[in-house]
């Protein structure tokens, strides 16, 4: 497992294949392996690297520095570290948020966005995981989830919690990478330390990308019940993706629960990236699987 050096802290990666880049972001709580069907996919036509977050998966989890903009330095320096040239960015939740942010900074750099289930200040508000991150910038919990490790019931919950009916009756044995990662000591230091900073991303609720602007994609799971898919249905109407999904039966993790139509709508942006030119004003479809 290859490690990036970021400031004496070690973040955890893979990359494999050859060809235009795609560079896959995780959601807060996830790391790298939730999207292991889509870069195992699409390594053979593509150089594919999925990123582990400050935090996360197999990274370093230091004691402090969980912010937007330490994030955000982190995914520039390892794109510009990587040489990474015209990405297709892929995130889920934070994941999407970040990519977002780094494509305002540096669009000329970006292909396409893919965002899956994209953490802004709306989308997180009216559901029981913003009441959840309102109660965390009020209270001082960093120190007291440090060392903290979730029984293995309740990390099974939370997953199944960020399921819909087509994952919760799938094989328990498909999200038990993900369940064990949940029960790792440290796991909750990171999200709550971050949720003091995520209403900055009440900015991404307003932002109109311009006519210039790299191809967006977005994707929801009908059921999720993490972030609001009624109101990632508003920012649509902000964002103006060239094709926004919408997956029945799918909850929060809809690269797990539905991988092969996630597949295939990432494979979709980047044909659509690679055409001569697109207009200003690109046709707009909502479709449902």
């Amino acid at each position: 497992m290859p490690v990036f050096d970021f400031y004496g802290t070690p973040i955890a990666y893979d990359q494999a294949g050859t060809g235009d880049p795609i560079l896959f972001l995780h959601n807060l709580g996830g790391d790298r392996t939730i999207w292991s069907a889509q870069y195992e996919a699409l390594r053979a036509t593509n150089r594919v690297v999925a990123l582990d977050w400050l935090g996360y998966g197999d990274s370093a989890i230091p004691d402090s520095g969980y912010t937007i903009d330490t994030y955000l330095r982190l995914l520039g320096d390892f794109i510009e570290h990587h040489a990474l040239r015209q990405i297709t960015l892929v995130g889920h939740c934070f994941g999407s948020a970040m990519a977002l942010l780094y494509a305002r900074q540096c669009p000329h750099n970006v292909r396409a966005l893919v965002l899956s289930s994209p953490l802004t200040a709306a989308t997180l508000r009216p559901t029981p995981t913003g009441w959840s991150a309102r109660l965390g910038e009020r209270l001082q919990l960093d120190s007291a989830f440090a060392g903290m490790r979730l029984p293995s019931a309740i990390a099974a919950w939370i997953v199944r919690a960020q399921l819909g009916p087509r994952g919760r009756h799938m094989p328990a044995e498909t999200f038990a990478s993900l369940r064990d990662r949940w029960s790792a000591p440290g796991r909750l230091l990171p999200i709550a330390a971050i949720a003091r900073d995520l209403p900055r991303l009440a900015e991404l609720d307003a932002f109109r990308p311009p006519a210039s602007f790299p191809p967006i994609t977005t994707l929801w799971g009908a059921n999720n019940r993490i972030l609001s898919p009624a109101a990632g249905q508003r920012l649509n109407t902000v964002l103006q993706p060239v094709q926004a999904l919408t997956l029945p039966g799918c909850g929060h993790l809809v690269m797990m629960e539905e991988p092969t139509s996630v597949t295939a709508t990432i494979r979709a942006a980047l044909c659509a990236s690679r055409a001569p030119s697109r207009s200003a004003n690109p046709a707009k479809q909502a479709v449902s699987h």
